[in-house]
């Protein structure tokens, strides 16, 4: 399937995926992010994630620099927060953030009948401001009960090599 003018969510745990080397799921993340931006998805984010992408990262960072280096000076922090801060901008560059407003709130709150986690609902909110047509997850209770076709990055692959 070509994903030429599909309108493609992706989830924060998937931008995070991509941008950590170590992460089990981080080759397919990244691959998926590159494969779908190059046959021409409009890929998009909810606007919540830029704030959680960047905490994320930063704490992501900060972590493999204590490992490998026994401490984190302020430097090391610095340099961190600033690789973080690269990577969020670049998640910017690739993809439409989807606003909010308190319509999203309020679907959101309705949404916690079919599935218990408030920040979860805000991107099925996400995907319904925007029409989006798949919504990109490694949340497997997501992917359960989202109110659009949710897929990993490893089954979007799957299904942008058939040929339909």
């Amino acid at each position: 399937m070509n994903m030429g003018g599909k309108r493609v969510l992706v989830d924060t745990c998937v931008w995070v995926d991509s941008y950590c080397v170590d992460h089990p799921a981080g080759a397919s993340a990244k691959r998926f992010i590159a494969e779908a931006y190059a046959q021409g998805a409009t890929l998009l984010y909810a606007v919540h994630a830029a704030k959680d992408v960047l905490f994320v990262l930063e704490a992501e960072f900060k972590r493999a620099a204590r490992h490998e280096l026994g401490s984190l000076d302020e430097g090391t922090a610095q340099a961190a927060k600033s690789a973080a801060l690269g990577c969020m901008r670049s998640m910017c560059e690739l993809a439409t953030a989807v606003g909010a407003d308190g319509s999203d709130l309020w679907l959101a709150d309705k949404y916690l009948g079919i599935h218990r986690d408030f920040e979860d609902n805000l991107v099925l909110s996400a995907c319904r401001r925007a029409n989006a047509d798949f919504l990109v997850t490694n949340d497997r209770a997501l992917i359960a009960h989202a109110t659009v076709v949710a897929k990993t990055p490893d089954e979007m692959l799957g299904l942008m090599s058939l040929d339909i």
